[in-house]
């Protein structure tokens, strides 16, 4: 009798893909929340547009280093305590971000929340990679990638109301908002302790059947060659098809910390509007990007095909992105960035489907934490690269300019991660 692999299919994302994905949104939100904080938060600390760059940067130092040093524990303790440990760790950070006093305190809970965080979006797809068959696992990791345009859509909002609850002078409403969300990161983090286990065969959502399926089906990644038990770093390093992969995720990344940081700023300036409605405004452009995200994975699990799914989109994302920042401010410039969004997540959804293609067992922990570590380096550049280009023209071209072309040239990217690994680790289909 023939197994339903569909079936298979939906309790895996019922189960764990979108638990994980509501983690993932919080995870986001508590990265990003600071975009609706400066609001009001860089009067009260006395924080100007480079310093407030410089400051959201710094994330990503903390960031950086601890990737993997993170992924690494996720092998040693298990997804279940690694995640809840994880969550609740950047929750706490979060509470501490509604009570700093200075600006010095500001680039130093940065810095903490980096480290909180570093490693969950890589062992993600690490843990993803574990459990969900190559054929279903663009609209898996894609399903998980949700979380930042959800966290957007619906945080913003939230974060708007939470600006503008009046407390009658006890406390400023941005202090209020990182206390709410991170007061409910760590409520979710005792909850992941509870539902989240560590491998297939003990999950008790899935049949017998399932289990034995998902089993054989896993088999079809690609083998460890005997000689090479452990890839190496080095290897890696000399690889182009890892080098080119960077590059893509790089420039999309950059593109996405442009949006995630900025856009709310940026929309004020050119609408003038109160904080909620720039907080909705915000919300338009992470729609789309959601909408491509998942449209484009489903599309590329169903015909098989990588390469040009990531390709065009990433494309399209320059492309949308410098437009919006060279017709005048208005709707038009704002229908702009909203495709070049919609082309940014269509990139995003498809994208590690093909590095999860060609490194085998024994280099994906390593290989795919050393691909989000350079990609997020885009997070690092990014964000003070904008805020410097902002003070010094007081507009918006340049920076979208500069993002658009970082998106061109990861689009011209993508055909070099079809070339084969120049040492060490065995290949498998690339996921075309």
């Amino acid at each position: 009798m023939q197994h339903d692999a569909e079936a298979t299919r939906r309790v895996l994302m019922r189960n764990l893909v979108w638990p994980l994905t509501a983690l993932t949104c919080l995870n986001s939100l508590d990265r990003v929340n600071v975009s609706f904080a400066a609001l009001q938060m860089n009067a009260d600390l006395g924080m100007s547009n480079t310093a407030y760059g410089l400051g959201a940067s710094l994330f990503f130092v903390g960031y950086m280093v601890c990737q993997f040093p993170h992924t690494a524990l996720l092998r040693r303790i298990g997804p279940r305590r690694w995640i809840s440990t994880s969550v609740i760790a950047w929750g706490v950070v979060s509470i501490a971000m509604g009570c700093m006093q200075s600006v010095a305190q500001f680039y130093a809970l940065r810095v903490s929340l980096g480290v909180a965080e570093a490693g969950f979006a890589p062992g993600i797809v690490l843990i993803l990679r574990d459990w969900v068959p190559p054929r279903f696992r663009a609209g898996a990791i894609a399903g998980s990638m949700l979380a930042v345009p959800i966290s957007v859509v619906l945080g913003g909002p939230v974060s708007g109301a939470l600006l503008a609850t009046d407390l009658g002078g006890l406390l400023s409403s941005w202090r209020f908002m990182f206390l709410v969300e991170g007061a409910i990161t760590v409520l979710a983090g005792v909850v992941a302790a509870r539902h989240f286990v560590d491998t297939p065969a003990q999950a008790r959502f899935l049949t017998p059947e399932q289990k034995a399926w998902l089993a054989e089906a896993l088999l079809q990644e690609p083998q460890d060659a005997p000689a090479v038990p452990q890839t190496s770093i080095v290897s890696l390093i000399g690889s182009v098809r890892i080098w080119a992969a960077a590059g893509v995720w790089f420039s999309s990344l950059s593109g996405a910390y442009g949006l995630m940081y900025w856009l709310p700023l940026t929309i004020k300036q050119l609408s003038g509007a109160g904080d909620f409605v720039v907080s909705v405004l915000s919300t338009l452009p992470w729609v789309a990007l959601g909408v491509g995200m998942y449209v484009n994975a489903q599309h590329s699990d169903r015909t098989q095909e990588r390469y040009w799914h990531v390709g065009l989109a990433a494309a399209l994302a320059g492309c949308g992105i410098w437009a919006g920042g060279s017709v005048p401010p208005g709707p038009i410039a704002l229908a702009c960035l909203t495709l070049g969004a919609l082309g940014l997540g269509g990139a995003q959804g498809a994208f590690w489907a093909i590095p999860t293609g060609f490194l085998t067992r024994a280099s994906a922990t390593r290989g795919i934490t050393l691909l989000n570590l350079i990609g997020n380096c885009g997070g690092l550049i990014t964000a003070p690269l904008i805020g410097a280009l902002r003070s010094r023209t007081g507009s918006f071209a340049a920076p979208a300019g500069a993002l658009g072309v970082m998106l061109l040239i990861g689009a011209l990217l993508v055909p070099l991660t079809r070339r084969p690994m120049a040492v060490g680790a065995l290949e498998g289909t690339g996921g075309e």
